[in-house]
């Protein structure tokens, strides 16, 4: 529930004005899940739902299947919520408020797109994540990489205490799943378009609150944030989603 007054400003992140909560147009995603659900999954469990727009995709094209959707921020699953009313799948789905770490429930195809932190590094996500898959299924498995090696001055514009270490290449991520007994079965490296459209995405609400409101502090704070995004993360980082098997 939003309890703030008519002319306080949006807090921030929490992408009203985006359709999906990641560098993914529509289009892509559908693309994915179409390839991700020719098994005919029964059971779909999404880890870091979100907004649970991706495990509602998978449930509109697979109508025997059931899904669960992980999350730890309650106001995204109420979002998810009230996505999955408006498309009448309310009765097929339920959504849990944790960690996806304590949900050992296993699936026929796994769904995590930006949220392998759960489990913590990459290579312990897709450990995990297998443990989790029932033979012959699938994971679409989406996270942040390196398109080139961040430079020093990249590196101190992005979030506190960011390192080269905190993503992988993608020849990295590509040999961290093979490690790990997976087999790349599609992969889709989102655009800049992409990228973009989901930064200003999250930049939007707050920028149209801006053009109302004359408030020096909120200004401050958006101007940072174009900052950290333009002159840190915007070259250096990419994302790519891998359908593994």
């Amino acid at each position: 529930m939003d309890d703030r007054t008519d002319d306080a400003a949006p807090p921030m992140g929490t992408g009203a004005r985006l359709e999906l909560n990641s560098p993914l147009a529509p289009a892509s995603l559908e693309r994915l899940i179409v390839a991700a659900t020719r098994h005919r999954p029964s059971v779909v469990i999404d880890h870091g739902c979100g907004w649970g727009t991706s495990l509602l995709e998978a449930l509109r094209l697979c109508p025997d299947a059931r899904g669960r959707g992980v999350e730890v921020h309650p106001p995204d699953l109420a979002r998810a919520r009230d996505l999955a009313c408006e498309l009448e799948l309310s009765e097929r789905v339920e959504w849990v408020e944790g960690s996806s770490a304590d949900d050992p429930t296993t699936a026929d195809l796994l769904i995590s797109i930006g949220a392998y932190q759960a489990f913590g590094s990459p290579g312990e996500a897709l450990s995990a994540l297998r443990t989790r898959l029932n033979p012959g299924g699938r994971l679409l498995f989406g996270l942040e990489y390196w398109q080139a090696p961040p430079t020093e001055q990249e590196l101190t514009q992005m979030w506190q205490g960011a390192c080269a270490d905190d993503c992988l290449s993608l020849p990295e991520v590509i040999a961290t799943a093979h490690e790990g007994g997976w087999r790349v079965l599609d992969l889709h490296d989102s655009t800049r378009t992409e990228f973009d459209a989901f930064e200003v995405g999250h930049l939007r609400e707050r920028e149209e609150w801006l053009l109302q409101h004359d408030d020096a502090t909120v200004r401050t704070e958006q101007d940072r944030a174009w900052q950290s995004w333009l002159q840190g993360h915007r070259y250096p980082m990419g994302f790519v989603t891998l359908l593994l098997g």
